[in-house]
C-alpha cells in the first residue's frame, strides 16, 4: 500500500520525467571539502537555511567567465564557500544550480574527479560536507547504465540495464529520503560515478531514449525488486538463496549465457584454521577431521546450493562469502598444505540479472525484452503512467 501511494504522489506531478532524484555522491567518503568547475554554461551560487530553502542568490557564475572554480568547505556545522581565493560566506547550506540541466559541472573531492549533470547541493550532516546531485532521472539512468557496465559496445544489454535502473529508482525512491535524498551512488543503491560521457555514451544515451518511461513490474503492475549482479557462475539463485524472502519473479535458473564470459571464474585462497574454526563456531559442531572431509566433498556441480548442511545442522553459504569475502557462495575446496582453495564461480549475490550474461544475449542477437523475460519470472515491461493508474 505504502509503494501504492507513493506511486501515486509521483504522478501527481505533469511527468515522473520532469521530476528529478536526488543522489548522494561520494557516499562511502567523509568528506570536508569539495571543488566544483562548472564546465560549461550559466550556474548560480544560491545560500540555503537549515531548511534546505533558498535564502539569496550568492554569486552569478556566467558562461565567459575564465575562473569558474566554487570551493566549498566544512566550518564547523556550516559550509564555506569561495571562488578561487576569495570568501563567499559561511552558511547552512548552498545550492550551485544550472540554468541549463543539460550542461555539465566537474567536481573533485576525496581524490577523485567526477562529471555530472544537473545541480549539487552541499551540507554539514554527521559531521561531513554531503553531496547530493540533484539531477533529471533519465541523466541518472544513463550515468547507473555506464558506471555498472558501458566497458564495451551491448545496446541491448544498456536498454535492459536503462530499464532496471529506471525501476529500482521507482521501488526504492524514499529509501534514504530521512538523510535529505533518494538514493546513494554506491552499490548499496546503483553505481553513479559520473553521468554518461565515455567511449559509448552515445550508444547509452540511445538506450536510455529508446526505453525512456519502461519499467518492469509483476502482472498486478507493481514495480519488481530489479536486482543485477555481475556473473550468475551458470545458475541464478532465488531471493531467498541471497536474503531471507522468497519472490516469485527472483527464481532460480540455468544460465548459460553466463558460463566461460567475464567475471565467471574466480579463485581464493583461505587459511584452513580460519576457516574450519568459524564454520565449527558458526554451527556449533566440533572442528575434526569428520568436518573437514565434509567440506572437501561439498559439491554445487549440478546447482547452486543455498546451505552447507552437516549433522542436522545448516551454515547459510552468505555468511561465508561476507566473512571470506568472496566473489560468490558458488564454490568448491580443496587442501593445500596449511590452507584452503576455493574455487568458484560468478561474482555477486546471484539473484535476478546477471550483467555478463546479459551483455552474451545482446551478442548473441536477443533484444533487451528476451533479456528481461529472461532473468525474471513472470513479469511485463510497461508504461509508466499505467503503473501511476493502478
Amino acid at each position: 500500500m505504502k509503494l501504492k501511494l507513493l506511486i501515486l504522489t509521483l504522478f501527481l506531478t505533469p511527468s515522473l520525467w520532469a521530476l528529478d532524484v536526488k543522489i548522494r555522491l561520494f557516499s562511502t567518503d567523509n568528506l570536508t571539502s569539495a571543488t566544483i568547475i562548472p564546465d560549461t554554461g550559466a550556474y548560480y551560487l544560491i545560500a540555503l537555511d537549515d531548511k534546505l530553502r533558498p535564502i539569496d542568490t550568492v554569486l552569478d557564475v556566467f558562461q565567459e567567465e575564465e575562473n569558474r572554480k566554487l570551493s566549498i568547505i566544512r566550518y564547523g556545522k556550516d559550509v564555506q564557500a569561495k571562488k578561487g581565493d576569495d570568501n563567499l560566506g559561511v552558511y547552512d547550506a548552498v545550492l550551485i544550480r544550472s540554468k541549463d540541466p543539460k550542461k555539465e559541472f566537474r567536481i573533485y573531492a576525496a581524490g577523485k574527479w567526477r562529471v555530472y549533470h544537473g545541480d549539487l547541493q552541499l551540507r554539514i550532516y554527521d559531521g561531513y560536507v554531503q553531496v547530493v546531485n540533484i539531477v533529471d532521472i533519465e541523466d541518472y539512468v544513463g550515468g547507473v547504465v555506464e558506471s555498472e557496465g558501458g566497458h564495451e559496445l551491448n545496446p541491448e544489454y544498456f536498454k535492459a540495464q536503462a530499464v532496471l535502473a529506471r525501476t529500482f529508482v521507482l521501488r526504492n525512491w524514499n529509501k534514504h529520503i530521512r538523510d535529505g535524498y533518494n538514493l546513494k551512488d554506491d552499490v548499496t543503491s546503483q553505481v553513479y560515478f559520473s553521468k554518461a560521457h565515455y567511449r559509448y555514451s552515445a550508444a547509452i544515451q540511445d538506450a536510455v531514449d529508446c526505453t525512456k518511461d519502461t519499467v518492469i513490474v509483476t502482472y498486478d503492475c507493481e514495480p519488481i525488486l530489479g536486482v543485477f549482479h555481475a556473473n550468475s557462475g551458470g545458475y541464478t539463485v532465488g531471493s531467498d538463496h541471497a536474503w531471507s524472502k522468497a519472490i516469485e519473479y527472483l527464481k532460480p535458473q540455468r544460465d548459460t549465457f553466463s558460463l566461460n564470459v567475464g567475471s565467471y571464474n574466480w579463485e581464493k585462497t583461505v587459511s584452513k584454521a580460519e576457516f574450519y574454526n568459524y564454520v565449527a563456531t558458526s554451527m556449533g559442531v566440533p572442528n575434526d577431521v569428520h568436518l573437514h572431509k565434509a567440506w572437501l566433498n561439498f559439491d554445487q556441480r549440478n546447482g547452486r546450493v543455498a546451505y552447507f548442511e552437516y549433522k542436522g545442522k545448516r551454515l547459510k553459504l552468505t555468511s561465508l562469502r561476507t566473512k571470506f569475502r568472496l566473489r560468490s557462495t558458488y564454490f568448491t575446496v580443496q587442501e593445500s598444505g596449511s590452507n584452503l582453495i576455493l574455487k568458484g564461480n560468478g561474482y555477486g549475490h546471484g539473484v535476478g540479472l546477471s550483467q555478463d550474461g546479459a551483455m552474451e544475449m545482446d551478442k548473441r542477437g536477443y533484444n533487451y525484452r528476451e533479456i528481461i523475460q529472461f532473468y525474471f519470472s513472470d513479469v511485463e515491461l510497461e508504461c509508466i503512467e499505467h503503473v501511476g493508474e493502478s
